[in-house]
C-alpha cells in the first residue's frame, strides 16, 4: 500500500510538472508568435543584461523581475515624496495644493489623481505606509504576474540542458518557430 501511494505521488508530481512546462511553453510560444521582433528584443535584452557568460538562468530572471519592480516602486514613491514639503515622510492636502499651484494644468490633475489613489483611508494625508503601499502597487503594475510567467518560461528554451538560455538558443528557438509557420 505504501509503495502504491508513493508511486501515485510521484506520478502526480510528474503530471503537474509536465502541465506547468506545457503552460510555460504555451505562453512563450504565443508571445513569440504575437510579436516575434518585440519578443526577441525583450528576450535578448534580458539575456544580455541578466545572463552570465553561459546565458540567462532562473536566478537571472528573478533578478530582472526584482530590479524592474524596485525601479517602479522607487519612482512611485519618489513622486509622492517630492510633494512632502515638510520632510516628515507624509504628504497632506496642504502640501499637495502648494505643489499644484506651481504645476501645469496637466500636472495638477495628475498630482490630484496620485494623491487620491495613494490616500487609501481618505483622511487627506498620505502616511508612510500608504506611500509604501502605493509603491508596491506600481511595482506590480510595472511587472505583472503574466510578465513574470513569460520571463520564467524563457528557461524552457534551454536546448543544451545546462540550466541557462543563451542568445544562440533564443535565436534557434525563434528560427524553428519561424520555419514551423
Amino acid at each position: 500500500m505504501t509503495r502504491l501511494m508513493a508511486a501515485l505521488l510521484v506520478l502526480t508530481v510528474i503530471m503537474v510538472q509536465s502541465a506547468l512546462a506545457e503552460s510555460e511553453e504555451g505562453v512563450l510560444e504565443q508571445a513569440m508568435r504575437d510579436d516575434a521582433a518585440g519578443f526577441q528584443a525583450m528576450a535578448e535584452d534580458v539575456i544580455a543584461g541578466f545572463g552570465g557568460p553561459d546565458g540567462l538562468t532562473p536566478d537571472g530572471i528573478e533578478d530582472h523581475v526584482a530590479l524592474a519592480r524596485a525601479v517602479a516602486r522607487a519612482e512611485a514613491m519618489r513622486r509622492l515624496l517630492a510633494i512632502d514639503l515638510g520632510n516628515d515622510g507624509s504628504v497632506d492636502r496642504n502640501e499637495l495644493e502648494v505643489t499644484q499651484r506651481a504645476a501645469s494644468a496637466a500636472a495638477r490633475g495628475r498630482l490630484e489623481r496620485q494623491f487620491a489613489s495613494a490616500d487609501t483611508n481618505g483622511d487627506a494625508r498620505i502616511d508612510p505606509a500608504e506611500i509604501r503601499a502605493n509603491g508596491h502597487i506600481a511595482a506590480l503594475r510595472a511587472m505583472s504576474e503574466t510578465d513574470v510567467e513569460l520571463l520564467r518560461a524563457l528557461i524552457t528554451l534551454d536546448l543544451g540542458g545546462d540550466g541557462a538560455v543563451s542568445l544562440q538558443e533564443l535565436r534557434t528557438a525563434l528560427s524553428r518557430l519561424d520555419e514551423a509557420t
